[in-house]
C-alpha cells in the first residue's frame, strides 16, 4: 500500500511538544526518525505501519548517528524512531519501546585469512569488536566475560581493527558481515527483536503503534496459509500427474 510521503533529505526542524497527541499527528504528518544507511529499506514498513495507524501523511527525518536521532525524539522534533534497532532492557529507561516489528541474526566473523579462531570458545580473552548499533558490549561479554568489546560504528571501521590486529573478530548482525574480507562462523550467536521507540510521553502512539502492527502480523500469518496451502495444492496435483504418467 502506498501513501502520500514527504521525505526530507536533510533534518527535519519543526518545533512540536513532546508526545504529540495522534490528533495531531494525523491532521499533520508521522515525522519519524530513520538511519541514512536504512532509510530505503524502512521506507516500505513506515507507509504500511502509518496507513494502518490511520495516518494518511508520513516524513522521514534523517540521522547519522543514534545519538542525534535520540536528542531529536528526546527534544520533540521527531515522534518516533524506526532504524533497526535492536532492544535492550536499558533502552526502556529513556523511551517507549515498541512491540517487535521484525528481528536480526547476531552472527561472528573473523578475517578470512585467521588461521587462530577455529571457534567461538577461542575468542574469550581476546578483543572483539562489535557494531554499535546492532551489538551491545554487555551481550558480548555474557558470552566472553574475558574479552574486551570493542566499538565499531560502520563495517568499515570494524574490519580495520582486525586488520590492524586490533581485534580477533566482528560481532554483528549477520547481513552486515557479508563481506568477501570475512569468514562467518555457521552458528549464530543470538537473535535480536527490533523495535522502534517512541518519546516517554508517547504512550498513545505507542499503543497505537503496536495495535497496527499486530494487524499486520495477522495480515501476515493470514498471506502465509494462503502460499503454504496454495503449495500444498501444487503438490498435490504434480503428484496425481506423476502417477498418471506412471
Amino acid at each position: 500500500m502506498r501513501i502520500c510521503a514527504f521525505v526530507l533529505a536533510i533534518m527535519f526542524t519543526a518545533s512540536f511538544l513532546h508526545g504529540r497527541n495522534l490528533a495531531s499527528i494525523r491532521k499533520d504528518a508521522f515525522t519519524v526518525g530513520v538511519s541514512k544507511s536504512d532509510s530505503a529499506a524502512e521506507y516500505d514498513f513506515i507507509a504500511e505501519i502509518s496507513a494502518k495507524m490511520k495516518i494518511p501523511r508520513f516524513r522521514l527525518v534523517v540521522f547519522e548517528n543514534a545519538n542525534a536521532a535520540q536528542k531529536l525524539l528526546l527534544d520533540g522534533k521527531i515522534d518516533a524512531i524506526i532504524s533497526k534497532i535492536n532492544h535492550s532492557p536499558r533502552l526502556e529507561n529513556s523511551f517507549l519501546v515498541s512491540a517487535p516489528y521484525a528481528k536480526t541474526e547476531i552472527a561472528v566473523a573473523t578475517l578470512a585469512q585467521n588461521s587462530e579462531i577455529w571457534t567461538l570458545a577461542d575468542l574469550n580473552g581476546k578483543n572483539i569488536a562489535f557494531i554499535t548499533k546492532e551489538v551491545s558490549s554487555e551481550q558480548i561479554q555474557s558470552y566472553w566475560p574475558n574479552s574486551k568489546p570493542i566499538a565499531a560504528q560502520t563495517q568499515s571501521d570494524a574490519i580495520k581493527f582486525l586488520q590492524k590486529n586490533e581485534a580477533s573478530a566482528i560481532i554483528a548482525a549477520k547481513e552486515t558481515l557479508k563481506d568477501p574480507k570475512l569468514k562467518i562462523f555457521p552458528n549464530n550467536l543470538a537473535e535480536n527483536n527490533i523495535v522502534a521507540l517512541f518519546s516517554p510521553n508517547s504512550q498513545t502512539l505507542q499503543q497505537e503503534f503496536n495495535k497496527a502492527l499486530k494487524v499486520e502480523n495477522e495480515e501476515l500469518r493470514v498471506d502465509n496459509k494462503d502460499r503454504i496451502d496454495k503449495i500444498l495444492m501444487l503438490l498435490n496435483e504434480l503428484q496425481k500427474e506423476i502417477k498418471e504418467l506412471k
